[in-house]
C-alpha cells in the first residue's frame, strides 16, 4: 500500500534522567521520526494493534516503499492524511480510567554507572510479576533497578527481555501482585495516558485523542539504526519527562499502545508504539526468569 512519508525532527524520548538527560540518555540529542500516514486504508482490530497479537501487518516497509513528501505545517510536522482509526468509544472520564489503572502503572527507577545518571520512567503490569516499558528507560542501568507502586512500595527488578530496535523491554518483579492491564481489542480515538510525569510520586491521567495509526521510520534507542514501526499519533496530552513507557489506554482501561516520544515542535503531540510492535518482547518476557544484557546508556 502506498504511503505518505516525511522525516519529522523533534520527537524525543521521555525518560526522566535525574542528571538532565532527555533522549534515551544516549548522546544523541534529538531523534527524528519519519511519519507515514497511510491513505485509503481501513484498519480493524487486528491491523490496528490488538495487544498480545502475533504482530501487526505493516502497510509500509523500509525497502522500496513508494513515498512522497506531503505538505508541511509551520511546526514542521506533516499534514496527516485522514486519520486511520476505528470509530471512537463513548468518552469515558479520565478519572475513572485512572482509578482502575493506577495500581497497575508503576514507576521504574535505576542508575546507569557508565554515564553517571539516574533514570526514571513509567511502566505497566501486563502479566504476573512482569512490567513492560521502553528499552531506552533501562539501557545501561546496572544498579538499584526498582519498581515503585502508587502507594510507595518498592520492589527489586531485573531485565528479562530487551529489544533496542523495538524500544521495548520487560522487567521481572518478584512479589508484585498488581493486576495486569488487559489488551485492547481495537484502536479507539478516545484515549487516556496514565503515567508518572516529571518525577511525581503518584500517577496522573491525561486525556488524549488518537489522530492516526501509521507506519513511521524512527531509529533504535541509540539513534543509529533506522527502523520502521507502527505508531499511534495522539494529541491533547501534556506529557513530560518520566512518561516514557506509559500505557495508552482506551476509555475501558485497555492497552492500545505505549508512549515513547513527544513532538518538541508542537505542544500536545506525542507518539505511542502500537501494541503489535512490543508484542514479541512481551511474549519473550512473560515466562523468562534470567536477567539478560540490556545495552548501554
Amino acid at each position: 500500500m502506498r504511503g505518505v512519508a516525511r522525516r519529522v525532527a523533534g520527537a524525543v524520548a521521555l525518560t526522566g534522567c535525574m542528571a538532565g538527560c532527555v533522549a534515551a540518555c544516549a548522546a544523541t540529542g534529538t531523534a527524528s521520526v519519519t511519519v507515514g500516514a497511510t491513505v485509503g486504508a481501513t484498519v480493524g482490530a487486528t491491523a490496528a494493534g490488538t495487544a498480545g497479537a502475533t504482530g501487526e501487518p505493516r502497510e509500509a516497509s523500509p525497502p522500496g516503499t513508494p513515498s512522497v513528501a506531503p505538505s508541511v505545517a509551520p511546526s514542521g510536522a506533516p499534514l496527516a492524511a485522514p486519520p486511520v482509526v476505528v470509530p471512537a468509544l463513548s468518552p469515558a472520564p479520565a478519572r475513572g480510567v485512572h482509578a482502575e489503572a493506577a495500581h497497575s502503572v508503576v514507576r521504574v527507577r535505576g542508575f546507569a554507572s557508565a554515564c553517571d545518571r539516574r533514570l526514571e520512567a513509567t511502566g505497566f503490569v501486563y502479566a504476573p510479576e512482569r512490567v513492560l516499558l521502553n528499552a531506552h528507560a533501562v539501557g545501561g542501568v546496572d544498579r538499584d533497578l526498582k519498581v515503585v507502586l502508587d502507594d510507595g512500595r518498592r520492589f527489586g527488578a531485573s531485565v528479562v527481555a530487551f529489544d533496542p530496535r523495538a524500544d521495548a523491554a520487560v522487567v521481572r518483579v518478584p512479589g508484585l501482585r498488581a493486576r495486569p492491564l488487559p489488551p485492547a481489542r481495537a484502536v479507539r480515538t478516545t484515549a487516556v495516558i496514565v503515567g508518572y510525569r516529571n518525577g511525581e510520586r503518584s500517577p496522573i491521567a491525561l486525556p488524549a485523542t488518537v489522530r492516526a495509526n501509521m507506519p513511521a521510520e524512527t531509529y533504535d534507542i541509540y539513534n543509529r539504526v533506522p527502523v520502521w514501526r507502527r505508531v499511534h499519533r495522539f494529541q491533547g496530552a501534556d506529557i513530560g519527562k518520566g512518561m516514557s513507557g506509559a500505557p495508552l489506554l482506551t476509555g475501558e482501561g485497555r492497552v492500545m499502545g505505549m508512549v515513547f516520544a513527544k513532538d518538541t515542535n508542537k505542544a500536545g503531540i506525542g507518539y505511542a508504539l502500537a501494541a503489535g510492535e512490543f508484542a514479541p518482547v512481551a511474549r519473550a518476557g512473560r515466562k523468562a526468569t534470567r536477567a539478560v544484557p540490556h545495552g548501554h546508556c
